[in-house]
């Protein structure tokens, strides 16, 4: 029986959608030097076929057809994707689709998965990647990358903690693997979902980079109100309480700033795996 994604479906094409699509640029700067290593390890090949497995606003299907190969991406977010078709209206060996990657089918297997930080989100991770493992070729190869938990993504974790205090407690209280970004963050977790799905090979090794938030503190709290804490408390408060939270988070970033603006370290895992 197929898994029931339902949620991840009203959320990446309610509030979610919609913010990613305004702070796209903004996070294709961000995590470009991250998306980049990821690149590397798949040495995509101008003859495979790569499936971009929650591809979003398009940019990692953008960048896969630009080194020849025919990229489909695929993403819940319809949102998300009437922005990647924007962007591939004139790329011919690109396409991406409003589909589930839990149970979306193809006519002809893949040579690679591709996802950046895409994978996190499914109700059943196990049976997700199963599915996914079914749409390969006996040779084809899985390359994501996810991040590591948010002790070492302060990009994150300040202004978590700065308006932590203004959010009501969540019921139930949310378990570490629950879907969301940071639910492939044990390594342990992650290896057992690949070898329990079939994967061979299973890597994962730790990357990490300069995350860029903005030039000016302006800029940094303009893009916070789409993504991340500041955009949870956004929609979860009001009046003074909203006030008070976002003024938290700015007070938190103050002192990072510089001439160069703000950078934080970002870290994740990569990992790569054979059918």
């Amino acid at each position: 029986m197929a898994q029931d994604n339902s949620a991840q479906k009203t959320y990446w094409n309610d509030a979610a959608g919609p913010n990613w699509v305004a702070a796209q640029s903004n996070l294709d700067a961000m995590l470009e030097p991250l998306s980049a290593q990821a690149m590397a390890r798949a040495q995509v090949g101008a003859s495979e076929r790569v499936l971009d497995v929650g591809c979003g606003c398009g940019a990692t299907t953008l960048a896969l057809a630009e080194v020849g190969a025919t990229a489909i991406g695929i993403d819940l977010s319809e949102p998300m994707i009437a922005r990647a078709k924007e962007r591939l209206v004139h790329i011919d060996n690109a396409q991406v689709l409003v589909e589930d990657a839990c149970t979306y089918r193809s006519d002809l297997p893949f040579d690679v998965l591709f996802s950046r930080f895409g994978v996190m989100f499914f109700a059943d991770p196990y049976e997700a990647f199963t599915h996914l493992r079914g749409q390969l070729r006996e040779s084809g190869r899985l390359v994501f990358i996810c991040w590591q938990g948010p002790e070492h993504n302060p990009w994150m974790a300040i202004p978590g903690r700065a308006v932590a205090p203004f959010l009501k407690p969540q019921d139930p209280p949310p378990q570490p693997t629950d879907p969301g970004p940071f639910a492939f963050a044990n390594p342990e977790y992650v290896l057992s979902i690949l070898t329990q799905a079939g994967f061979s090979d299973i890597q994962l090794d730790s990357i990490e980079a300069d995350l860029f938030l903005g030039a000016t503190l302006d800029d940094v709290m303009a893009y916070q109100q789409f993504i991340g804490p500041v955009s949870r408390a956004i929609k979860e408060l009001s009046g003074e309480d909203q006030a008070q939270a976002i003024q938290a988070a700015r007070t938190a970033f103050a002192p990072l700033i510089s001439e160069q603006g703000l950078s934080l370290p970002g870290r994740a895992w990569l990992v790569s795996a054979r059918a």
